[in-house]
């Protein structure tokens, strides 16, 4: 997994160093082509204006013509007016063939006068508002109009007319019109040369197109209604003003075209590294195949030894690769040889030491049998009963009865037998108890029927109730009480021995939980005070495992608590 994400760091620090470059690569033709660009446009607006300076001579000549202009518009005489207009007609047509483009011009006098060359003169009217007072010119935005028959786009170049009669009153007199061809203004787009692809679009002070080299663009389009912002992104784009117009010249490139150059270098960069991440895989490869996988092979095979199978233990490991592993695979195989060898050789000890156990218990045994003939002690007991029965004396009868009992059932039981069998040694021995303490504490069962037959290991009860009278009752001053009640906890039972007795100190308490968790042989005062509680506990934990055994709880003059959890056995299931 290193391995892999290894190579898959280089991959990404090699993918990002490529787009890092194309993006730089980018960003310095963009800025190469945006400075390009303007100095196009400032260009273009050299040519703008080096035409709208013919028209503002033409302008500034026709307004101020003091003898025929002036006088056409200021005379109020018809007749006077009328010999003048042929002489205003030819200077006019004279003004219009200086500059190519000029459609029309058009005269309107603040007393009605009106006159023009070409076109319908009321189609000019509406403008004559538009054109703001006191300005040396005025460009309106791009019209269609009709003239000679044909249909153009024009644009109206205007000022107001101010007499230069009177020059202490310069008041206005009329109002000048212009009609100039829109493509006249700058030239024809479509010839403009530097980037392929690039598209031209000149607007007016309304925003609308009047020139481009865009052939599926009509002029007086809303640039507005070209512009598509979903695909914006795609077009770099730079713009600038047209300050005679009011309006602006907007070039469009599509950066496909812009950054055609770059794309070809960096499809180029990815085949390559395509290329080299197939040429990589081979080493990949030879070391997966080599070093990872024998070692994935053998931690898989160690990971059989943790299971504890007994089968595994006669396996050996084959692992194929380079030498160093093969290596270590004989050293491990080696290694499990010299194990076995090692566990026979303990196994063999630990058997003869096993069996030297067992014949020093089968001699311990034998001397108590030759001790202790259980026949005599019967016949003894027996013979105790009968004489307490012709003497009359009930207690001696009852304590030599439960004393028998108590024997029989130490010595004939099974290890395992139901609780009710449990319960009925310990009420025997607990009246002996009871004698002999001269009814010193009271008893009280709480003992469900339904549990009864559940089975349980052989005397666990009794060293846990010896433990009570004699550690905590015995030492009491006034009336003890022991309880013992047996409930069922889910699928667990539990044993609860308690009693009012003298109880033991936290430290006390803590120390005896730690021998019972661990399991431990007690040691020193521990031992001779708790070892009933340490061994029951162990042979609990012995039959059925954590979480089963002996929990202690105890306050000092407040008593004792012991709490026994087992599992349910039915005697069905034993």
């Amino acid at each position: 997994m290193q391995l892999t994400l290894l190579v898959a760091m280089i991959v990404v620090i090699v993918f990002f160093i490529l787009i890092m470059n194309y993006t730089q690569a980018a960003l310095v033709v963009e800025a190469k082509n945006s400075e390009y660009l303007t100095e196009l446009i400032a260009q273009l607006n050299q040519t703008i204006a080096s035409n709208s300076d013919g028209l503002k001579r033409i302008i500034e000549n026709t307004a101020y013509n003091r003898t025929i202009v002036q006088t056409y518009i200021s005379e109020p005489n018809p007749t006077t007016k009328y010999e003048i207009y042929s002489r205003l007609a030819d200077y006019l047509s004279d003004m219009m063939s200086m500059k190519d483009g000029i459609l029309d011009i058009a005269l309107f006098g603040t007393d009605g006068t009106k006159f023009n060359l070409n076109g319908d003169i009321d189609h000019l009217l509406p403008f004559v508002d538009e054109i703001p007072e006191k300005r040396l010119y005025y460009y309106s935005g791009v019209h269609h109009m009709v003239i000679s028959n044909f249909n153009r786009n024009v644009f109206i170049v205007g000022c107001p007319i101010y007499s230069i009669m009177d020059n202490e009153n310069m008041k206005q007199i009329g109002t000048l019109m212009i009609v100039v061809e829109a493509s006249s203004l700058l030239g024809s787009p479509s010839n403009i040369n530097g980037i392929e692809g690039a598209l031209l679009y000149a607007l007016d002070r309304n925003g609308d197109v009047f020139s481009s080299n865009d052939t599926s663009v009509e002029p007086g389009t809303p640039y507005s209604d070209l512009i598509d912002y979903s695909k914006q992104a795609r077009y770099f784009v730079q713009s600038g003003s047209i300050q005679d117009l009011d309006g602006q010249l907007v070039f469009k490139l599509p950066q496909s075209k812009l950054l055609r150059g770059i794309e070809d270098i960096r499809k180029r960069s990815f085949l390559v590294l395509a290329i080299s991440l197939v040429l990589l895989t081979i080493p990949f490869t030879l070391v997966v195949n080599n070093i990872l996988r024998p070692l994935k092979s053998l931690m898989s095979f160690m990971n059989g030894f943790k299971l504890g199978k007994s089968q595994n233990l006669s396996n050996r490991i084959h692992l194929q690769g380079y030498a160093e592993i093969s290596s270590m695979a004989n050293h491990f195989n080696r290694m499990l040889d010299e194990i076995d060898e090692l566990t026979g050789s303990l196994l063999e000890i630990n058997t003869k030491l096993y069996k030297a156990e067992i014949l020093k218990k089968q001699a311990e045994l034998a001397f108590l049998h030759s001790q202790i003939n259980p026949h005599f002690l019967y016949n003894t007991l027996e013979s105790i009963k009968g004489l307490a029965v012709e003497q009359g004396s009930d207690r001696i009868f009852q304590m030599v009865t439960s004393l028998a009992y108590v024997f029989r059932f130490s010595v004939k039981a099974a290890d395992t037998i139901t609780l009710q069998e449990e319960i009925k040694m310990v009420q025997s021995y607990l009246n002996i108890q009871l004698i002999r303490f001269a009814n010193r504490f009271t008893v009280e069962y709480q003992i469900q029927e339904a549990i009864l037959p559940y089975k349980v290991p052989k005397m666990i009860l009794q060293p846990i109730i010896e433990n009570a009278i004699c550690h905590g009752l015995e030492p009491k001053t006034g009336e003890g009480h022991l309880l013992l009640s047996v409930d069922q906890s889910g699928t667990d039972l539990l044993l609860t021995v308690s009693d009012n007795g003298m109880g033991m100190e936290d430290v006390k308490v803590r120390e005896i939980s730690q021998y019972l968790s661990s399991a431990a042989e007690p040691s020193g005062i521990i031992h001779t005070e708790s070892i009933g509680l340490v061994n029951v506990n162990n042979r609990i934990k012995m039959y059925y495992g954590y979480p089963y055994g002996i929990t202690i709880r105890s306050k000092p003059a407040a008593g004792t608590t012991v709490v026994i959890r087992l599992p349910i056995k039915e005697v069905s299931n034993v």
